[in-house]
């Protein structure tokens, strides 16, 4: 007699054990390659993404991004890369989100001369903000493929992270980016 007097009650309550019985939590892989946590890093570091260009027709252009992983406390940059002249060229780079203070972009010049390229960051501080930490890009590179061939990408010794007070950041590794140019 209960059932015949509230069938609302029912349904709902069939309705909500079905329901609790079908929800299961998401088992995801996490093994995306070009994830920090999976290219064997140990941070901080900064490396190149993506660290490898299967193949790139000479004539076509690219980005690479210059990336840090788990950087603390950085207020500047110089980051001098070396690469082969004779098969890319850099044609253009962008400032990444890294020095970003929310307010005003960084501070970036560069220089290029016979295959190493330098690239100077500088934060803006504000009252507020007067360093940056986190992973994600310092800088894009826009590069163009002249030649086929190897063609390796990698951070200097010269290259270095400042502090606030300009004192150096110590990184535990320096990634290397290939780029595989074809005809």
């Amino acid at each position: 007699m209960l059932v015949y007097k509230y069938p609302r009650i029912l349904i709902s309550f069939i309705f909500s054990f079905i329901f609790l019985l079908s929800c299961d939590d998401a088992n995801y892989q996490l093994d995306n390659e070009f994830d920090p946590e999976n290219l064997n890093l140990s941070p901080p570091t900064i490396f190149f993404h993506p660290s490898q260009f299967e193949s790139i027709e000479v004539g076509s252009s690219d980005t690479l991004e210059l990336y840090c992983y788990e950087v603390q406390n950085a207020a500047g940059a110089h980051l001098q890369i070396e690469f082969d002249a004779e098969i890319l060229s850099i044609d253009t780079v962008l400032y990444g989100d890294f020095f970003m203070n929310g307010v005003n972009s960084p501070i970036m010049f560069t220089d290029q001369e016979d295959g190493f390229l330098n690239v100077y960051l500088f934060l803006q501080p504000t009252l507020g903000i007067s360093d940056a930490s986190g992973t994600t890009a310092m800088a894009k590179l826009i590069f163009s493929v002249r030649d086929e061939g190897l063609a390796p990408i990698r951070y200097t010794t010269r290259t270095s992270l400042r502090d606030k007070n300009n004192y150096p950041i110590q990184l535990n590794q320096y990634g290397e980016a290939l780029i595989n140019a074809t005809n």
